[in-house]
C-alpha cells in the first residue's frame, strides 16, 4: 500500500541544481530560526535559477513574505501554490488558517477569497470521494462468492472477505481479472501492503486501495491478487497470528476460486516486503516463489532462518539506492552476510526511485512485467 504523508510546508525535497539547492537549504534554516526576511530574499534569489517552482516552494515562500511584511507577494506565491494543487485537504487548509507565518495576512480579503476557494473546491472533490467510496463499498460486498457452491462464475474485479481472529473480523480482497474462467486453474499472488505501523485502523474502505500497481498487473497477466488487511495493532510486524492468518485466507480463497495449486505466489512492500521473508524463510510452504519490494531483511518476531530461503522456492528482493526508509547499504550488507546461506534469495538493485519506486509509472512498471513474465510463470 502506498501510505500517503501530507508534505510540511517548510520542507524542500526536491534536488535541482547546486546553487538553486543552497539557496532553498538557506531558506530552510532561515524560516526554521523564525528570520523570514532572510528566508525571502533567499527565495527571490532562487526562484528565477528555476522555471519550474513546487507546491510547497512557493507556500514556504509565501510565509517568508506575509512575515517579513510583503503581503502581495505572499498573496502572488500562495495564488501558485494553489494552482498547483495547494488546499489538497483540510490540513493544509488549516495550516494556512492557522500558523503564525501567515498570521499578517489573515484578514486580508484576497487571502480570505483563497481559503474560500479552496474550501468550495475541497468540499466537491469530498463529496466525490463520498460517492465513489459508496459505490466501492457496494461491489466489494455484491462481488463475494460462497463456499457452497465452489468455482462460480466470479465477477471481475474486487470482492471483500473476512476471517475470524480471536473474535476480529480481518478483512481481505480478492481481485479477479477480466479473463477468469472458473473452469481453468488461474496462478494466484498474495500481497501484503506497507505502512502497517501508521495505520489505527484496516482500510479496505477506502477506494484508493485499487490504485495498488499489484492489480494492474493482475489484470494484465491475467493473475488472481489477494491483498490482506493489516494494522498496527494486528499486522506483519509484530504479531505471530497475523502472519499465520494468512494461510487461512489462502484456504479461504481456495475454496471458492480455481486456483492453480503450482502457481501460488507471495510478496510485499516495505513492511510487506519485510513480513515476506518470514514466509520464504519457513521450511513447508505452498508458495513457489516470493519477492520483496523495498524490504528491510528484519523481523520484529524473531531471527530469520535464512537457511531456508531455497532455490526451491527462491525470494527475489528489490532495494533503491536511494531509499530513505530503509538504507540500501544497511540491506545490502544483510545480504552479503547471509547470501552463502540463503541460497535462494535473488538481490535486485533499483538504481533510482526512493522507498515507492513500484509506484513510479515506469521503474514500477517495468519491474512488475519482468517480475511476471519472467519470475512468477
Amino acid at each position: 500500500m502506498k501510505i500517503l504523508i501530507l508534505p510540511c510546508l517548510l520542507f524542500f525535497g526536491t534536488v535541482f541544481s547546486q546553487s538553486y539547492e543552497d539557496l532553498m537549504q538557506e531558506a530552510s534554516k532561515n524560516l526554521k530560526a523564525k528570520d523570514y526576511c532572510s528566508a525571502l530574499s533567499n527565495f527571490k534569489n532562487a526562484f528565477p535559477k528555476k522555471t519550474e517552482i513546487g507546491t510547497y516552494e512557493y507556500a514556504s515562500a509565501a510565509s517568508a513574505a506575509a512575515s517579513c511584511n510583503d503581503p502581495k507577494l505572499a498573496i502572488e506565491w500562495l495564488k501558485k501554490s494553489y494552482g498547483l494543487g495547494l488546499g489538497k485537504d483540510r490540513n493544509e487548509i488549516s495550516f494556512l488558517e492557522t500558523h503564525e507565518s501567515l498570521k499578517n495576512i489573515a484578514g486580508d480579503p484576497e487571502f480570505q477569497s483563497l481559503l474560500k476557494d479552496m474550501k468550495q473546491k475541497l468540499a466537491v472533490k469530498e463529496e466525490a470521494a463520498k460517492k465513489e467510496e459508496d459505490l466501492w463499498n457496494k461491489s466489494i460486498i455484491e462481488n463475494q462468492l460462497t463456499d457452497k457452491n465452489p468455482f462460480q462464475k466470479a465477477p471481475a474485479g474486487f470482492a471483500l472477505y473476512f476471517t475470524d481472529v480471536d473474535g476480529l473480523k480481518v478483512p481481505y480482497l480478492v481481485f479477479v481479472p477480466q479473463n477468469y474462467q472458473p473452469s481453468k486453474p488461474l496462478r494466484a499472488i498474495v500481497y501484503l501492503h506497507g505502512g502497517v505501523n501508521s495505520l489505527d485502523e484496516f482500510y479496505y474502505k477506502k477506494s484508493e486501495v485499487r490504485t495498488e500497481p499489484i492489480f494492474a498487473a493482475g489484470e494484465q497477466y491475467n493473475s488472481i491478487i489477494i491483498y490482506p488487511f493489516a494494522k498496527k495493532d494486528f499486522g506483519w510486524m509484530d504479531q505471530p497470528k497475523a502472519f499465520e492468518n494468512i494461510f487461512t485466507i489462502l484456504k479461504d480463497v481456495q475454496k471458492k476460486y480455481n486456483i492453480d495449486k503450482k502457481r501460488i505466489y507471495l510478496g510485499g512492500m516495505s513492511n510487506g516486503g519485510t513480513a515476506t521473508f518470514w514466509f520464504a524463510s519457513q521450511k513447508e510452504t505452498p508458495f513457489k516463489a516470493f519477492f520483496a519490494f523495498a524490504p528491510n531483511p528484519v523481523l520484529n518476531t524473531g531471527a530469520i532462518d535464512f537457511g531456508n530461503i531455497s532455490t526451491k522456492h527462491p525470494l527475489y528482493t528489490f532495494n533503491a539506492k536511494d531509499d530513505m526508509v530503509f538504507k540500501y547499504e544497511t540491506v545490502q550488507k544483510i545480504y552479503d552476510e547471509n547470501k552463502s546461506k540463503a541460497k535462494g534469495w535473488d538481490f535486485r538493485t533499483v538504481e533510482k526511485g526512493s522507498h515507492a519506486f513500484i509506484f513510479d509509472p515506469e521503474v514500477g512498471k517495468n519491474i512488475l512485467s519482468d517480475l511476471f513474465s519472467n519470475v512468477l510463470r
